[in-house]
């Protein structure tokens, strides 16, 4: 197993950012590739808010990455909820076109939307589905895993200067979305973009008890056969998506089809 820190330089975002490339056990790449003519598939994976990409070293995103002849890449998001945000960073787009670019020119991975999914835990998780949805030409695939869907609802709590859970306060929440009050029903809410066709699939993973069960089944229940929904014991994830990562990479990959050597 192996992983790499990168770090580059994003003119999207205006500075340097860093990422974390798991990718397959060297005797499971094509190394008498001269051309570097085969290419594999991608896993873009997000974190929550208040994490890094150093997080995902404490899951099993390394072992899953041997096991299915996969990369997987995570990128810092600092607290932009993948968002191209109203007065910082665009994130989104870096996401969705520059850090994608800056990968394939350094390692062989694929451009194929078949061939490229996004995932994330908590608010990450937003920000996948949100990327699937809105630019299902990059992303076939989407992963929730634990996910914080239902940011009209952080916004209302913010709003009403409550406790949020997600490391965001009204002015930072409106730093990344603007008029807290237009997110209803805005290129940002996962309901009302889910409202209309879909093209990628989906697949939600969630802890009993963990608080996230109604947003997660209310989201995957509008998106009909294109979502599938698995529900895990309660602390079944051990706080570092033990079980639910490694099914959600069986499902993305064709259902359990893992690589030999």
């Amino acid at each position: 197993m192996a992983q790499i820190e990168m770090n580059a330089l994003s003119v999207i975002t205006g500075g340097s950012f860093s990422a974390r490339i798991f990718s397959p056990e060297m005797n499971r790449l094509s190394l008498e590739d001269a051309g570097h003519e085969k290419k594999y598939p991608v896993l873009w994976l997000l974190h929550t808010e208040g994490g890094a990409a150093l997080d995902w070293l404490s899951t099993p995103a390394e072992a899953c990455a041997a096991q299915y002849g996969i990369f997987i890449i995570a990128p810092d998001q600092h607290h932009s909820l993948c968002t191209s945000m109203r007065y910082g960073p665009r994130y989104e787009e870096f996401m969705n076109s520059e850090l994608p670019g800056i990968c394939r020119n350094n390692l062989p991975i694929s451009d194929d939307p078949a061939q490229n999914w996004i995932g994330g835990e908590g608010t990450g998780a937003y920000g996948a589905v949100k990327m699937a949805l809105k630019h299902p030409e990059t992303f076939s695939k989407a992963i929730a895993l634990n996910g914080i869907l239902d940011l009209e609802a952080v916004c209302r709590k913010a709003c009403a200067g409550q406790e949020t859970g997600i490391f965001h306060n009204k002015a930072s929440l409106e730093a990344v979305f603007g008029d807290l009050n237009a997110f209803p029903g805005s290129e940002h809410d996962l309901y009302a973009l889910a409202g209309k066709p879909v093209q990628s699939k989906f697949f939600f993973a969630w802890e009993q008890g963990g608080g996230t069960e109604e947003e997660n089944r209310r989201l995957a229940g509008m998106m009909g056969d294109a979502a599938q929904t698995q529900e895990l014991e309660a602390g079944a994830d051990l706080s570092s998506c033990q079980r639910s990562l490694p099914a959600a990479v069986r499902w993305a990959t064709g259902g359990g089809k893992e690589q030999q050597p």
